[in-house]
């Protein structure tokens, strides 16, 4: 459901939207509608394409990520999100229903209890992983030490845990090693790399490279 919202003036100059690109600023200002009462709303990129970018030729997944990435909204819990300064700058009508979603502070306690009982459980299996469930640190570690675009640790490692790649670590890092050397990713200075929690989000290790020249292996041999 959209909400009628507001927007200052000095909006166009602060500094953390000038950084933003246009359709990015254009879909920040679109979730506003889209949030409760406390800034909280249902994260559903396709949606906020259909219904605020219906005749653009842009990514969707791309521009939330760019959101994402700047702390402008955070996600949490199962597909939640909330914009941090939201109170800071709307004026709500009293009359507004409630917000119906969980609280973000909540929904951290929460994984955290889900991760304390992991590590409990890897505790008790004498430190052996179970494949796909298991989330070990040290292997995203490794991946964040590799991967060229260093942007929003915080969203890439939830993604990491969330795509339980434990059991296919090596599969992945073999193809982030091509995807390195892949002409796409040479090009431009890097321009085409992708956000790290994008890579993993869509699973692009699966993807098929071209252009990316043999020995790809040797770069990462030290650090795995």
């Amino acid at each position: 459901m959209s909400r009628i919202r507001t927007i200052k003036p000095e909006f166009f100059t602060s500094e953390d939207i000038v950084s933003l690109s246009s359709f990015a600023r254009l879909l920040y200002i679109a979730i506003w509608c889209e949030a409760d009462r406390e800034g909280r709303l249902v994260w559903k990129p396709k949606t906020f394409k259909m219904r605020y970018l219906p005749a653009d030729p842009v990514d969707v997944d791309q521009l939330c990520e760019e959101l994402v990435s700047s702390g402008l909204v955070q996600l949490y819990g199962d597909g939640l999100a909330y914009i941090p300064t939201f109170l800071n700058h709307q004026h709500i009508n009293p009359r507004e229903t409630p917000s119906k979603l969980t609280e973000p502070d909540a929904s951290t306690t929460r994984e955290q209890r889900v991760s304390t009982r992991a590590n409990q459980e890897l505790h008790a299996q004498g430190g052996r992983e179970r494949k796909g469930t298991l989330y070990d640190a040290s292997n995203f570690d490794a991946f964040w030490s590799v991967y060229p675009k260093k942007s929003a640790k915080p969203a890439a490692e939830k993604a990491w845990q969330k795509a339980k790649i434990n059991g296919e670590f090596s599969l992945v890092m073999d193809a982030l090693a091509k995807h390195k050397l892949s002409d796409q990713w040479k090009s431009d200075g890097g321009k085409y790399i992708p956000n790290p929690s994008t890579w993993i989000n869509q699973r692009r290790w699966e993807d098929e490279v071209s252009g990316s020249r043999t020995g790809a292996g040797d770069e990462f041999a030290g650090a795995i």
